[in-house]
């Protein structure tokens, strides 16, 4: 006989369904008597933080700032409309201060204000702190440069290698200001401010460094205070390594006849020496350096001293603080001598082919002889000649006046000084040959 199908029950007629709707009925009953028998509750919001804004206030308008303060933030315990509070965090509250006292610099402590952000009525239960400690004072700032002096570089913790030297005065800053901000009275007690490398080190190159701090000082007292704020601690020092040498000084005598013995002319350079810096590898191998030129004509027995720049170069700097030298010419045991030359002792060189060079002056008077004594009372106007050099010049037919280098060809430790010319005419020798042009 066939088995008879069960039925199976509607949800609604099961046990779990009356047990779903129970539990919901239950919540609900509990939200309308939470709301209606419990209206209000408290809740307790940790870490709010402090609004410490002073805008509107008689502090403000007087130009008075905060200093310091006890507390950034507090824990609060409020009551309320449980449907308004109950999901409070401390975004929906603002703490501030009551700055009704504050007229004056000086520490205050300060009663807290608790609102709404929200625009909710709230009750402080309880506040912790319950006051803020708050310093006040004028807070001003003040600007120290290297352009004025007030702001310098303290490298004392490095060093140049043997051999080498670093120059404090060319010490660059970046950036070459600072500006401090903090209480009035602990700033305009700051003087000079120092930025100061923290590392040291020997150095044969330029150093460029951020490992700096800075440093403040009133007079020459450093001054350390965490009211003072800078508007950087970031400087970067860039310090100059030069190579320093001594190089003797010598001079060039520019003689002007080839027979003078230069060696026969005696002379001291004071100073002898002087030291140089320089960032170029040219003065490794480099032990003199020429003073420039000193021309024999102008040497005399009464002109024995001359002056001559000392002058930097683009690969080296004087750093002696001299700049001029003297040179001094031993001419103790010498003499001079006047004497007149004929324009027979006049000797054209060099004069282009198809040209005659007449001397028209008769004679070069008032030549003046310098030599040693011994020598100079032998020599007579028979050993002096006159040398023009038309190298020297372009050669057109005229007249015209030339200078003349005036010597003792046999006598190679005397000289003549001073310049000479000679009135000279120069005529063509060479007939120009015009050929006719054929019709």
């Amino acid at each position: 006989m066939p088995e008879k199908s069960k039925k199976t029950k509607p949800l609604r007629n099961s046990n779990l369904f009356l047990i779903l709707i129970s539990a919901i009925i239950a919540f609900a009953l509990w939200i309308v008597m939470s709301l209606t028998a419990f209206p209000e509750m408290t809740q307790v919001i940790r870490n709010v933080p402090i609004d410490f804004s002073l805008a509107g206030s008689y502090a403000d308008v007087a130009g008075i700032s905060i200093l310091d303060t006890s507390n950034q933030t507090v824990n609060l315990r409020i009551t309320g409309q449980r449907y308004l509070i109950g999901d409070y965090t401390s975004d929906d509250v603002h703490v501030g201060i009551n700055l009704d006292s504050v007229r004056a610099p000086g520490v205050y402590e300060l009663a807290l204000v608790v609102t709404s952000n929200n625009g909710d009525e709230i009750e402080v239960e309880q506040i912790e702190p319950s006051t803020v400690r708050v310093e006040f004072d004028y807070i001003i700032t003040k600007e120290f440069s290297v352009a004025d002096g007030t702001l310098a570089a303290d490298i004392s913790s490095l060093s140049a290698s043997q051999g080498y030297l670093i120059d404090p005065s060319e010490v660059t800053i970046n950036p070459s200001t600072v500006e401090l901000r903090g209480p009035r009275d602990y700033i305009n007690q700051i003087t000079s401010c120092v930025v100061k490398v923290d590392s040291s080190s020997t150095l044969k190159t330029t150093l460029t460094t951020d490992n700096t701090s800075l440093v403040m000082y009133n007079g020459e007292n450093v001054v350390e205070d965490e009211k003072i704020t800078a508007q950087t601690d970031s400087f970067e020092l860039t310090v100059p390594v030069y190579m320093r040498k001594d190089l003797n000084l010598d001079v060039v005598i520019q003689t002007y006849f080839d027979q003078f013995d230069i060696s026969s002319l005696k002379y001291t350079i004071d100073p002898s020496t002087i030291a140089v810096r320089s960032q170029s590898d040219r003065i490794t191998d480099l032990d003199e350096i020429s003073l420039g030129f000193i021309d024999l004509r102008n040497i005399d027995v009464n002109r024995t001293t001359f002056q001559m720049p000392i002058n930097d170069t683009e690969y080296y700097t004087n750093i002696t603080g001299l700049d001029t030298a003297t040179v001094t010419f031993d001419l103790e045991n010498y003499s001079m001598k006047t004497v007149s030359l004929s324009n027979s002792q006049v000797y054209p060189i060099n004069v282009p082919s198809g040209y005659t060079v007449n001397v028209e002056s008769e004679t070069i008077q008032n030549v003046t002889i310098v030599g040693p004594s011994d020598v100079i009372d032998q020599i007579d106007s028979s050993d002096v000649i006159a040398q023009l050099d038309m190298l020297d010049y372009n050669v057109t037919e005229g007249y015209n006046i030339y200078p003349v280098s005036v010597y003792l060809p046999t006598h190679n430790d005397c000289w003549c000084v001073g310049y000479y010319q000679v009135y000279c005419s120069i005529e063509r020798t060479d007939a120009q040959t015009v050929n006719p042009t054929a019709e």
